[in-house]
């Protein structure tokens, strides 16, 4: 079986809710590189056009230079979320909102620092991460809460009836303090949005320039080398640092997916999907190892022993499932080497231009 048919039934797979182990075994015919099998397949005709998902909006442009394209989505990015935590009063849901749109930028930004420079690059990054932590903090503690109802849901009825009301108490406790200090904090809030309002105005006057893929390109293969290594790392060794840095950088390509999704919506967006649901595993296991470590270090939230031990058991039987689920499709997501996977979605980037020049 050719990489293309593997990657259409990763689709066939999850819809099902199975997920086959992928398998190592030499296909018995020579393969087919992706790239070109696609490429015969529209030349020909063969290939059925597939329409932009109604939900999901073009953000570029055919005839707009690609780094200027992407400099002006990442400035909406920034500005959506500059707008919600402007709103008075800011709600939860502007500040989730916020977070959303400071990660989606950074993840624009990626695709722009060959253009930028690694001076620029790296201030206006470390300004869009500094921004977003203490946005993040206020997620966590409301997170974990959900993450252990969920698990105790997992667990059945004996898990229900553990006495964990101490800990359920202090995980509101901690969401509602972060919150607090969030929104007390005017003065830190108003820095924040400062700062942010500086990275706006700033990335107007950023010198880009007028290039396409050579810049783009290199951005979207940096982001997918990262995250094919710390797959590489996490396999080897499974610890919480190796998979969060392996979540960061599929969130990076997820995003970055999106963005491009328009090049081939049904191939592209499908990728992009994915990306997404191996990302949700691999945040659902880092939300169960803070609150693993949670236990560990405040023993006293569960006084009863043997109802610690069993919570402790059931959140390494969920978080080995999610790891095993996340190997199986990160495998097959990240089966390319950085350079060929780059080539491939800059012919479809190419393809997509061309199509605007015969219209």
């Amino acid at each position: 079986m050719g990489r293309v048919e593997r990657m259409e039934n990763v689709s066939v797979q999850q819809h099902s809710g199975a997920v086959a182990p992928r398998t190592r075994a030499t296909p018995a015919g020579p393969k087919v590189p992706p790239p070109l099998a696609a490429a015969e397949r529209v030349s020909a005709g063969t290939a059925p056009s597939v329409p932009t998902p109604a939900l999901v909006a073009p953000e570029l442009e055919r005839d707009e230079p690609g780094t200027q394209a992407i400099r002006r989505v990442l400035r909406q990015q920034v500005k959506k979320a500059l707008d919600a935590l402007e709103r008075t009063p800011l709600s939860d849901e502007a500040v989730h909102s916020a977070r959303k749109d400071l990660r989606r930028a950074r993840a624009t930004l990626r695709l722009l620092r060959e253009a930028l420079g690694r001076r620029i690059y790296s201030r206006e990054n470390a300004s869009l991460r500094d921004i977003a932590r203490p946005l993040s903090r206020m997620r966590d503690g409301k997170v974990l809460s959900d993450q252990l109802e969920t698990l105790l849901q997992r667990g059945g009825t004996a898990a229900r009836a553990w006495p964990l009301e101490a800990l359920r108490r202090e995980l509101k406790r901690e969401h509602h303090a972060a919150r607090r200090q969030l929104l007390r904090n005017r003065d830190g809030l108003q820095l924040q949005v400062d700062v942010l309002r500086h990275v706006y105005e700033r990335s107007a006057r950023w010198r880009v320039g007028y290039h396409s893929w050579s810049i783009l390109g290199a951005g979207l293969r940096h982001v997918y080398a990262r995250g094919r290594k710390h797959l590489t790392l996490a396999a080897a060794r499974r610890s919480s640092e190796n998979l969060h840095e392996w979540r960061k950088q599929t969130k990076y390509l997820w995003h970055q997916l999106q963005l491009l999704r328009p090049l081939w919506p049904g191939l592209i967006g499908e990728l992009a999907d994915q990306a997404h649901k191996l990302a949700d595993y691999l945040g659902d296991d880092h939300d169960l190892a803070v609150l693993r470590q949670r236990l560990i270090d405040h023993g006293d939230l569960v006084p009863s022993r043997a109802a610690r031990s069993a919570l402790i058991a059931l959140i390494d039987q969920r978080r080995t499932e999610l790891e095993d689920k996340a190997f199986v499709l990160g495998e097959r997501i990240y089966e390319e080497r950085a350079p060929a996977f780059a080539e491939r979605i800059g012919r479809y980037w190419r393809d997509w231009h061309r199509a605007q020049v015969k219209n």
